[in-house]
């Protein structure tokens, strides 16, 4: 299991490779060779359009690691996404069958949505859908959209999202207002000045490095207890 890789014809080295991921005991820990090595391996064998067709044969081998490599060997072609890339996912969302690999797909379609602007309808759509990993591959396209500043719309998913009653979704509410505090602290501290009354894992994971909104929401519930409705915007520093 420790020997590299050796150059292969495309058909022998997917085989190669589809030997060693079911084999790893731990693929994540042991990483032995990386996933990262792996998935550029792949990468440079295949154009997108003939990883087409391996990423289908990874994804239905019904193994886990097969999976996860299939969707992060698919992330390396970010720069060549195009709608056919779009059109490929949608039918295989309803197959996702836990929540990091939603969250992986979600990533994916973020960066489609760079491309293409007009998808946000869809993700939007997607994000409103009764079952939660639809709801959490909405939310997880954020994640590239970030990193291009598209506030509007990502404060929007959010705010749309924010009173989900799924744990998980609360949870990554909070992670990607985490995420835009490195860019942009100041966003976030006025849109949880204004939802302050946000779940609570959501809270406390967006406020994790911005002081003084855990006092602000502390009072803001001793106002709502007493009915006084006294002016706790002034705590603000």
């Amino acid at each position: 299991m420790r020997r590299q890789l050796k150059t292969l014809g495309s058909k022998e080295f997917l085989g190669d490779v589809k030997q060693f991921i079911r084999g790893s005991h731990d693929f994540y820990r042991d990483k032995n060779p990386e996933i990262k090595v792996l998935a550029e391996k792949l990468h440079s064998e295949y154009s997108l359009r003939e990883f087409y067709r391996v990423f289908n044969r990874l994804w239905k081998s019904g193994y886990h690691n097969e999976r996860v490599m299939a969707v992060y060997a698919l992330r390396m072609y970010d720069n060549d996404f195009d709608k056919e890339t779009w059109k490929f996912l949608i039918p295989r969302l309803k197959e996702i069958k836990d929540y990091d690999e939603a969250e992986r797909m979600g990533r994916i379609i973020g960066h489609i949505a760079i491309k293409y602007d007009n998808l946000k309808r869809e993700i939007l759509k997607i994000s409103n859908k009764r079952n939660v990993y639809y709801r959490r591959i909405g939310l997880s396209a954020c994640f590239p959209l970030i990193n291009e500043k598209d506030w509007e719309f990502v404060f929007s998913l959010i705010k749309n999202r924010l009173n989900d009653k799924e744990d998980n979704i609360q949870e990554l509410n909070g992670w990607l207002l985490s995420e835009i505090v490195k860019t942009n602290k100041t966003l976030v501290k006025r849109f949880v000045l204004k939802h302050i009354n946000m779940p609570k894992v959501t809270f406390d994971i967006a406020c994790t490095d911005i002081e003084g909104l855990k006092k602000v929401r502390k009072f803001k519930k001793i106002d709502n207890l007493k009915g006084s409705g006294v002016g706790w915007l002034k705590m603000i520093g």
